[in-house]
């Protein structure tokens, strides 16, 4: 439950007209609950491989904007969520593999963001509600013992999420003009989720003495890559975020019986530019800014753990 008192002095009505400083005040009180539920079913095919099947609801009470401008949106309705999944699980030669796949299918309906509110008065962040959006996919990934002493992993994801109904979404600003205020972004796909991501790596290690202290040596290594995918909610041409592929390395050596541990690392070892993120500035002033990401960065660590 949510209850408080709003003391705007630009809040408009409905259409966007200012209202009178009469009317600035607005008192709200909200109250929010409903059960969730989930199924599911599981069979054995054999020893060691399991397949399973779930569906589930989700909910995200709503909430008071104390920064919105405008009366319609004083509170964020509650979100909905309701979601399938189908997967298998397994555990293969002795153990040595573990494999697992599995397909979902995601919907939210009233799915709360952030947006910005361009109306009279100043720039105003608060939650809102995109009418139904919705994210599917499929997923795997596995474990691999080699040896005692060399072990890797992969895993794999394609998935795709778009705005099913958002007509009232933020305009690209490639599309503003004098008297754009709105666009309708169903169809679009949603930022920040690229169509496909993968990792692999490894470890190493063996038994040996340094200076006198018995323990491991190992090597490490990992690559991640991704898709491209957009980075602001406006589904801007001018905010896509290209793909791109990132190799890390760690050697180092751990004692058996004592608490320290010292490796050298490489993050980025090909020293590869991309982008973590970019969107539009509020207020479309044409402004797009971004976070570039780190550079090839080399170090030393000693940890000790008691």
């Amino acid at each position: 439950s949510y209850s408080g008192q709003s003391n705007l002095c630009f809040l408009t009505d409905a259409n966007g007209k200012v209202l009178p400083l009469s009317q600035c005040s607005a008192n709200i009180s909200k109250s929010y609950h409903k059960p969730t539920w989930t199924l599911a079913l599981d069979h054995d095919l054999w020893d060691g491989t399991m397949i399973y099947a779930t569906m589930r609801s989700g909910y995200r009470a709503g909430a008071i904007n104390t920064q919105s401008i405008n009366i319609a949106a004083n509170t964020a309705l509650p979100e909905n969520v309701l979601d399938y999944e189908i997967g298998v699980k397994s555990r293969l030669f002795d153990n040595r593999l573990t494999l697992n796949v599995d397909w979902f299918d995601t919907t939210v309906r009233a799915f709360q963001a952030n947006v910005v509110d361009t109306g009279p008065g100043a720039l105003r962040g608060y939650l809102a509600n995109i009418d139904k959006v919705r994210v599917r996919g499929v997923e795997a990934d596995s474990a691999l013992a080699l040896s005692e002493n060399l072990t890797g992993f992969v895993s794999a994801s394609w998935t795709e999420g778009n705005y099913v109904s958002y007509k009232d979404g933020p305009c690209p600003i490639e599309l503003i003009g004098t008297t754009t205020t709105v666009c309708d972004l169903s169809g679009k796909p949603l930022p920040a989720l690229p169509k496909f991501a993968a990792s692999l790596g490894g470890e190493y290690d063996r038994d040996t003495t340094l200076f006198g202290y018995p323990g491991q040596v190992y090597i490490h290594g990992d690559a991640t890559t991704r898709s491209k995918a957009y980075g602001d909610p406006s589904i801007s041409n001018y905010t896509v975020i290209g793909g791109c592929t990132l190799v890390n390395a760690t050697v180092g050596f751990r004692e058996s019986q004592g608490p320290w541990e010292v490796f050298f690392w490489a993050k980025n070892i090909f020293d590869r530019n991309y982008m973590q993120n970019l969107t539009v500035q509020a207020g479309n002033s044409g402004l797009i800014v971004g976070t570039p990401n780190e550079p090839r960065t080399l170090g030393l660590t000693v940890r000790a753990r008691f």
